[in-house]
């Protein structure tokens, strides 16, 4: 029979591996996604780019590395050597503008300089480097005990399968049992810090977490782990689960962040 581990780890393996990453055009922007907005500073985004047309034009581009959040995605990243013409899954951190961008010549686009936007996108993967690590953490916002992830601001249907990472501070020492459904996988309206407790993703001591946005499930499964209870429940067309966060547990120190609505 499999230990508790056992199943929290294969459970985490199938989340994984059933993610759900939006093809999108050459053309797109963050826009697509309601993204280039400043609730989004220090979040990110996955998508998959196709192949490129034939006749795809590369122009209209600013920037090297750093680019006007207003990008048109691919093509960034092509100039970025994230991908090739072939195309490939890039995830990008949308982070405050620069003063200016300036232009380059790189893997067949030619991109111009540009003075000052509002804010800009960078691409980032396992070996981002530590300054855009410490850009991801100043801008996540802190939630509370009771916040639920329907009350947060990301709650969007058309971000299923995108993760999005908030700080939790650490429990009040009078925190109390609240109802929720599900056991790796969550209601949508759950809180997220205790959810992520009942995960394992986190302590009372508070810390960072990362909330994947599912498509829902058939039924949801309680259980008590980590001195939390979840109930069970049926199913709905929208869930939330947990993933490793993408900046070390070590980073996870004090940082100002910025609030979101609280539950009522």
């Amino acid at each position: 029979m499999l230990g508790l581990s056992n199943l929290t780890a294969n459970s985490a393996v199938a989340q994984s591996e059933s993610r759900l990453i939006p093809e999108i055009k050459w053309d797109t922007t963050l826009d697509k996604f309601q993204f280039d907005t400043d609730k989004f500073l220090g979040q990110r985004l996955t998508v998959k780019c196709p192949p490129a047309a034939v006749s795809q034009s590369f122009a209209g581009v600013y920037g090297t590395d750093a680019y006007p959040s207003n990008t048109p995605i691919c093509i960034a990243a092509l100039h970025a050597g994230k991908i090739t013409q072939q195309g490939g899954t890039v995830t990008i951190q949308l982070n405050p503008g620069k003063a200016e961008y300036e232009g380059s010549d790189r893997n067949g686009v030619k991109t111009r300089d540009l003075p000052a936007t509002p804010r800009s996108m960078t691409f980032v993967d396992g070996s981002s480097p530590a300054e855009v690590n410490e850009l991801h953490l100043a801008h996540l916002p802190r939630i509370d005990w009771d916040t639920k992830f329907t009350r947060t601001g990301f709650a969007y249907r058309h971000l299923v399968g995108q993760r999005i990472t908030f700080r939790c501070p650490a429990a009040p020492s009078n925190l109390r049992s609240r109802i929720m459904y599900g056991t790796d996988t969550y209601a949508f309206s759950s809180m997220i810090c205790r959810a992520a407790v009942h995960a394992g993703r986190l302590t009372t001591a508070g810390g960072i977490v990362t909330v994947e946005i599912g498509p829902g499930a058939d039924k949801f499964v309680g259980s008590i782990r980590n001195g939390i209870e979840t109930k069970g429940k049926g199913g709905s067309d929208r869930s939330i689960s947990f993933v490793e966060n993408p900046v070390k547990a070590s980073a996870a120190g004090p940082v100002p962040a910025k609030n979101v609505e609280k539950e009522e």
